[in-house]
């Protein structure tokens, strides 16, 4: 794994220097866009709230998560849209290439990301305010809008899907950084609960 750590920075340099640079190699074939959009929606952005709305997010980051789904270091969880095929990302990551990976990175994150409007519990979404400004908001900045941080966008993103996402990290089934497993142990189930229902209200 810290093997693959080193493969994946080096990927993301590369990946940089080809969003950066005089532009991208090549925009990412029709066919492939359009599969990514059978579940995450029409330019990154859908309406099922068991699936992450991935527009706008910074090209690193996503390169880095589709990494991690192709070298099986992060879980892909069985989804089948509602026109389509079941599959999980695991499965859909080991078949594209660098140059894919790239290409599909770039395309989305120059998207414009759009948060699920869901009704939340306001008192438990004030708890997780706190909560998240005390032990996330330094890797997560402004409730985790800010693309440039190269983490995942989690203000707005669905409820089923950040309760999905916190149950791998809690059983292990999902990798977390040091920093980050040292943070969210501090976190209870009743304080997990609280960072949910804050970023599910669109982190205000």
């Amino acid at each position: 794994r810290v093997q693959m750590r080193k493969i994946q920075s080096l990927f993301v340099i590369g990946l940089l220097g080809s969003v950066i640079g005089a532009g991208i190699a090549q925009a990412a074939p029709a066919d492939l866009i359009k599969k990514c959009e059978g579940c995450h929606g029409a330019d990154g952005n859908g309406s099922d709230l068991n699936v992450p709305n991935i527009a706008g997010m910074s090209a690193v980051y996503i390169g880095d998560t589709l990494l991690a789904y192709k070298a099986g270091d992060r879980p892909g969880i069985k989804y089948k849209p509602k026109d389509g095929d079941e599959s999980d990302m695991a499965t859909v990551a080991k078949s594209l290439s660098e140059e894919d990976i790239k290409a599909v990175a770039a395309h989305f994150a120059g998207k414009t990301y759009q948060m699920h409007p869901q009704d939340v519990d306001a008192a438990l979404a004030a708890q997780g305010k706190q909560l998240f400004a005390d032990n996330c908001d330094r890797c997560h900045s402004d409730g985790g809008t800010i693309a440039e941080d190269d983490s995942s966008l989690l203000a707005g993103q669905g409820k089923p899907y950040l309760q999905k996402q916190f149950e791998n990290f809690t059983s292990g089934a999902r990798q977390m950084p040091k920093k980050m497993a040292k943070r969210f142990e501090k976190l209870d189930d009743a304080g997990k609960a609280a960072v949910i229902e804050y970023l599910a209200g669109g982190a205000k």
